[in-house]
């Protein structure tokens, strides 16, 4: 097996730096529908959406201090909160709705279902996000292949829908 000259590892390393983050993307969306399922079930459990809800915020809550903690992202200024544009406060709320309806529709749809939803949801949002570059977000105007993606994204969930 031949290694790579550590003068070129650098080199390697930022060339395919970006099928690294694909790949994590595409781990994320992988997650999301086991978060989901853990969240109904938990649900489930306790016969409440919003306490399995809480549950999962503050598991994610502690994990996240935990990471703050390592410094290991950097140390955060937390005095630039105040600086902070006051509608980006409203994630906390979005994530909530997310967690709780992902959490309900999961047991009343299925998880292929919701989440096809979800995604469907998302790839809209974000075509429109993007095209009109809302939320100070680098504009990137509807393409073909946009359009394309809408339309393969309308097909994919006409047939989630099916019976």
């Amino acid at each position: 097996m031949t290694s790579l000259p550590l003068k070129n590892l650098h080199l390697f390393a930022s060339r395919y730096q970006i099928y690294f983050y694909l790949l994590l993307a595409l781990l994320s969306g992988v997650l999301l529908p086991i978060q989901a399922s853990c969240n109904a079930q938990l649900a489930r459990s306790l016969n409440s959406v919003p306490l399995a809800a809480d549950i999962s915020y503050i598991v994610g809550t502690l994990v996240l201090v935990a990471l703050i903690a390592t410094q290991k992202f950097g140390h955060p200024d937390w005095s630039a909160i105040s600086k902070a544009p006051k509608w980006s406060l409203i994630g906390g709320v979005l994530g909530t709705w997310y967690i709780c309806s992902s959490t309900y529709f999961t047991s009343l749809l299925g998880t292929t279902l919701t989440l096809g939803l979800v995604v469907g949801g998302q790839s809209l949002a974000g075509i429109i996000v993007d095209h009109h570059g809302w939320l100070d977000l680098p504009r990137h105007r509807l393409s073909r292949n946009r359009r394309f993606a809408i339309g393969l994204l309308i097909v994919a969930i006409f047939f989630l829908t099916q019976p």
